[in-house]
């Protein structure tokens, strides 16, 4: 799967609305696991560190301004609760005075938590040059009114101009743009690409779709719906290993891995029991020690009709070892 992120889903993490550090964390995670392709050009790169300070600014700004108040009449001030009232409202105002002040520390010490996960993504990518031509051709697509981008600004231009460009294997794939600011996105129908963009990619790439989400926690929702934390990866992870397990060593390292979990979703326990159920490989080493333990852990944790049905039939298999 290749993913191409927009720069404003980036920027976006520093905005007060904007997505929860964990999305990143969670992309980070699946570029580093192999499981997602980050296709990331120089114009992208630039474009964050170029606006990264202004975005900062802005949203330091709009935290200080987010005082609390409380206009308390005279009817009311003759109540005790008003005095807790003021009191409260002076601590909140307290406390958003102590966390910009926080935040200043780690803006001029470099070391907000969101520009360390970035860059960390940033080191594992390899980022893609902008050449003079292709700047000429993303010109040439502004003038003539051709999609993606505003009037006025090239890159969006640059970064599609530079994706029909990559000479990289699309082959039987799909590639997903992550971009928020509608430059991307079908007029007529939402969630898509722009039919000229469609037109234009399968005209280059006819077994590789084209695709747009306009978050990255959308992109989450869309194509890895268990995931909520970057470090449930790992676990899905060694239940994909476990599925496809093809040897008893195999076998026995994603069960380690799994042991080390507590807390497993239905949705997986009914993936590992099937794994058990439908793994020869697996079912000729029940009798292992490791391998059964976990086994009826994971029975115990059956909760849905289905899941309990299936741990049924996983019971009857390790009752007579």
């Amino acid at each position: 799967m290749k993913v191409f992120i927009d720069t404003n889903i980036l920027l976006d993490i520093y905005h007060l609305s904007g997505p929860d550090l964990e999305e990143l964390r969670k992309l980070k995670k699946m570029v580093e696991k192999g499981k997602v392709e980050l296709l990331v050009s120089m114009q992208v790169i630039d474009e964050f560190w170029r606006n990264r300070e202004r975005v900062i600014a802005d949203a330091m700004r709009k935290f200080r301004e987010s005082k609390a108040s409380a206009q308390i009449p005279n009817i009311i001030r003759i109540y005790p609760e008003a005095k807790e009232l003021k009191e409260a409202v002076d601590k909140v105002n307290e406390v958003v005075k102590q966390l910009a002040a926080k935040a200043r520390v780690d803006i001029e010490a470099d070391t907000l938590k969101s520009d360390e996960v970035i860059r960390e993504i940033f080191s594992a990518i390899k980022v893609g040059a902008v050449s003079p031509s292709l700047i000429e051709q993303a010109q040439l697509r502004s003038k003539v009114g051709n999609p993606p981008g505003k009037k006025d600004s090239l890159g969006d231009a640059i970064n599609w101009e530079w994706l029909l460009e990559q000479e990289i294997e699309f082959w039987d794939d799909e590639l997903i743009i992550i971009s928020a600011d509608g430059d991307y996105e079908s007029e007529l129908s939402k969630g898509k690409p722009k039919e000229y963009l469609l037109r234009e990619w399968n005209e280059k790439n006819t077994s590789c779709e084209l695709k747009l989400e306009k978050s990255l926690a959308d992109f989450f929702k869309a194509k890895f719906p268990d995931i909520q934390l970057a470090e449930e990866i790992d676990k899905i992870e060694a239940i994909e290993r476990l599925e496809e397990s093809g040897s008893f060593a195999a076998t026995h390292r994603a069960v380690s891995t799994l042991d080390d979990y507590d807390d497993f979703k239905d949705s997986e326990v009914k993936r590992i029991i099937k794994a058990y159920l439908d793994n020869n490989q697996i079912r000729r080493i029940l009798e292992d020690e490791d391998v059964r333990e976990f086994a009826l852990k994971v029975v115990g944790l059956a909760k849905s009709e289905e899941t309990i049905g299936l741990s049924k039939s996983l019971k009857e298999l390790l009752e007579p070892l």
